[in-house]
């Protein structure tokens, strides 16, 4: 039989074929889009109401699914949160081991930005080394907690304005990991602040929990203590302790024991409240908590500057913030001996902060505070009382003032890098004077480098000049031109004038004395 007649032949009898495979198809499509249109109306066609029912329930089972994996916070938990964000102390936040929990609740909760300035997990050694300078002798201990609040305290002074109140919170954990641990399960929580500092240490039930619960009941014990440190009340908090009586009311009873095994034996509470001992022992038999909280005030901040024991004290209204000065550019200091305070000092920070601005436009906020200095060269430390004479004149103003153990622009460019120094035009040509640095130029560029290494620089106001009675600004400055980059920001007759004078304001305050004696 010839090829094309075969060929022929099998095309003809595929044609049969070939259409009802393509109705049948076309079919099956038909139905399964009718089948899925009825399974999306509200009601469902009669025959397949059983499908569109079994669809109902199946989507409400993955709803109820993914919901509950969706975390709430704790009631309690939340309420103190809210306290803590309605007060105006922000903090800084350091937690290494445990208590990350915390972290997040504060967080989570609105208004987070009113307290939580920074937040960090220093979670690797050299991490954690970095924060602190150097590495403690032990990374789960009550110091190490109490150096990292403190650490906390000072990067919350750098990130805040002057005045505001300011706390620093470390925390350290050894908690439950994969391996069982051979020594106590142990968290340090600590809180540093102008007032003080408190740690509590706290010895958890082994075996007892989880490394969730285990962590979050460090993390319910660091935002109590931040509650407590801002004024806020942390009552509707609470901290789940294991104590022995919990313990020993969920433990079966024991059969009639040994006289002298009970003699032996010496449990004592260990859930213990703020003040209190630590427990002495815990039962080996029924593991429970033991909490010790330990709080040390600090000393008058104006005796320990003068003691050297620690570099500068801030003064704002009501705040006091010792031993961290706020570092960082958008910073200018008035450098001045304030005896007495006057309408000049205020008018001349004030210029100088807005001449400070302008020249940075778009470079942030730039706030002024006063420093004065109670260590002289010449003349040695400044008096107790007279130093709280000087301090007082802000104080009833509510002016920020920084006192300090920095009497050389060199001194004051390590505590305050970053600072620009308000100076007189007076000042500032003795400043490039060589004979002021044993007549060493290179010595006096040196010193110069040391503050341009700090970020530092100056403002120099104009001022009237007390022999000539001329107004002079830093034009009249013969400024060495390796210097002239430190001193940018000038402010002229235009800028700011006042002629008070310290001195002679002294001089008719002794005069008026005089004459009413």
């Amino acid at each position: 039989m010839p090829r094309a007649l075969i060929l022929a032949i099998g095309r003809t009898a595929g044609r049969p074929i070939r259409f009802c495979s393509s109705s049948f198809c076309n079919f099956s499509i038909t139905v399964l889009k009718g089948i899925a249109r009825m399974l999306h109306v509200k009601a469902p066609v009669r025959g397949l109401g059983w499908v569109h029912r079994g669809t109902q329930a199946r989507t409400a089972t993955l709803n109820r699914v993914s919901s509950s994996h969706v975390h709430e916070l704790a009631p309690d938990v939340e309420a103190v949160i809210r306290n803590i964000h309605s007060n105006a102390t922000k903090a800084v936040v350091y937690a290494t081991g445990g208590a990350v929990q915390s972290i997040s609740w504060l967080l989570a909760v609105p208004g987070a930005s009113a307290t939580v300035l920074e937040a960090a997990v220093p979670y690797a050694r050299d991490s954690l080394v970095s924060i602190l300078g150097q590495e403690p002798e032990q990374f789960c201990s009550a110091a190490t907690a109490a150096a990292m609040a403190e650490t906390a305290y000072r990067r919350a002074a750098d990130l805040s304005p002057f005045g505001s109140s300011v706390v620093g919170l470390g925390a350290t954990c050894s908690l439950a990991t994969v391996d069982v641990k051979r020594g106590d399960h142990r968290a340090y929580v600590a809180v540093h602040s102008g007032g003080g500092s408190r740690c509590m240490a706290l010895t958890l039930a082994k075996g007892a929990r989880s490394r969730v619960g285990e962590d979050d009941l460090v993390s319910r014990l660091l935002v109590k203590m931040l509650a407590d440190a801002s004024g806020a009340d942390s009552t509707p908090l609470q901290l789940p302790l294991i104590s022995p009586d919990a313990t020993a009311a969920a433990a079966p009873s024991p059969p009639t024991p040994d006289p002298a095994a009970v003699a032996s034996t010496n449990a004592s509470s260990t859930a213990s409240p703020r003040g209190s001992a630590p427990a002495a022992a815990v039962s080996a038999v029924q593991p429970c908590d033991v909490l010790h909280d330990t709080w040390r005030a600090a000393a008058d901040p104006v005796q320990r500057l003068l003691r050297g024991e620690v570099r500068c004290v801030e003064f704002c209204g009501r705040e006091v913030t010792v031993d961290a000065p706020r570092r960082g550019r958008g910073r200018v200091y008035l450098p001045g001996s304030f005896n007495p305070l006057h309408e000049g000092h205020r008018e001349l920070l004030a210029a100088a902060v807005r001449a400070s601005a302008a020249s940075c436009p778009g470079g942030g906020p730039v706030e002024g505070a006063f420093e004065l200095t109670v260590q002289n060269p010449d003349k040695g430390l400044l008096s107790e009382d007279e130093v709280r004479r000087r301090v007082s004149q802000f104080f009833d103003l509510g002016l920020p003032l920084l006192i300090t153990r920095a009497p050389l622009f060199t001194n004051k460019a390590d505590l305050l890098p970053g600072g620009r120094f308000v100076v007189g035009y007076d000042t500032a040509a003795r400043l490039v004077m060589p004979k002021y640095y044993g007549n060493s130029y290179t010595q006096m560029l040196l010193d110069f480098a040391r503050l341009r290494q700090h970020g530092c620089s100056f403002v120099v106001a104009g001022r009237k000049d007390s022999s000539s009675g001329a107004f002079m600004s830093l034009d009249d400055v013969e400024m060495p031109p390796e210097l002239a980059d430190l001193f940018p920001v000038v402010l002229r007759e235009g800028d700011f004038r006042l002629d008070i004078s310290s001195t002679e304001l002294r001089q008719r305050a002794l005069a008026q004395h005089a004459q009413q004696a």
